[in-house]
Parts: structure tokens; sequence; C-alpha cells
């Protein structure tokens, strides 16, 4: 028999070279679509506390007045949060005296937490200009 008649075909260490090489590049595949998706669920969950967030500042100061102190609550079983308000002094360089302007300004610091061991949390501040009037204008009928 001449080498030109032989069968030509895969040698046994090829395929193994081959397998292991598959496994390999499955076994990285595997991981990313694990990352990928592990980073699509924290991604949902902050946009969930984000809306949350947002529902909450939204409101702060229209049914009551703000008061400095700290509030917290639950929205629902996964997502609950606290909420600092201190009043922050405002400056004018114009030479007014602060205590004869007539808005308030408020520091509000929104935490919401998530999760278990370990809990995220995702932070929120703004700050909110409140007439000091109000209270009296609401009892003028103005």
């Amino acid at each position: 028999m001449s080498l030109s008649g032989r069968q030509q075909g895969f040698t046994l260490i090829e395929v193994m070279a081959a397998f292991v090489v598959f496994s390999l590049l499955f076994g990285v595949t595997l991981q990313i679509l694990s990352t990928s998706m592990s980073n699509t669920r924290r991604a949902g969950d902050y946009t969930q506390a984000a809306l949350w967030a947002q529902s909450v500042l939204d409101v702060a100061g229209l049914e009551n007045m703000l008061e400095p102190g700290t509030t917290s609550g639950r929205f629902d079983e996964r997502f609950s949060w606290t909420l600092e308000v201190s009043e922050e002094q405002v400056f004018d360089d114009r030479g007014l005296d602060p205590n004869e302007l007539p808005v308030a300004l408020y520091h509000l610091r929104l935490v919401v937490e998530w999760g278990e061991n370990p809990t995220r949390e995702a932070v929120f501040e703004t700050l909110r200009g409140v007439d000091v009037n109000w209270e009296q204008r609401q009892q003028d009928g103005v």
C-alpha cells in the first residue's frame, strides 16, 4: 500500500485537543453569560430603587411642611428607605440677612436599601426650596 492510498482522518490527539479547546471556550462563554445576567439583574434593581426614590422625593414637602429629621419605611418586601432632611443655610453675597429671605432651603438625602447579605443601597440627594410663609398664606386664603 502506498501512502497516497491511505485513508486520511483525525488522530485521537487532534480530537482530544479540539475537545479541550471547545471545553475552554464553552466555559468562558458560560461565565460571560452568567456575569451578563447578574449585571442585568443588578441594573434592574437600581432602576427599581430609582423609581421608588422618585416617588418619595416627589411628594416630600407637599402634604406637610418639610422639617429636619429622619423618617423611614418600606416600599415592599424587598425595598426599604430612609429619608434624612436637614435645613441648609442660605448665603447671599448681596448682604441680605438670611433670616429675612422668604425661602428656606432643605437638603434631602434618601437611602434606598434592598437585598440580603450584603445589602445593596442607592443614595439620592437633592435640595428643596420651601416658601417660609406658606402656612400663613394658606390661612389667609391667598
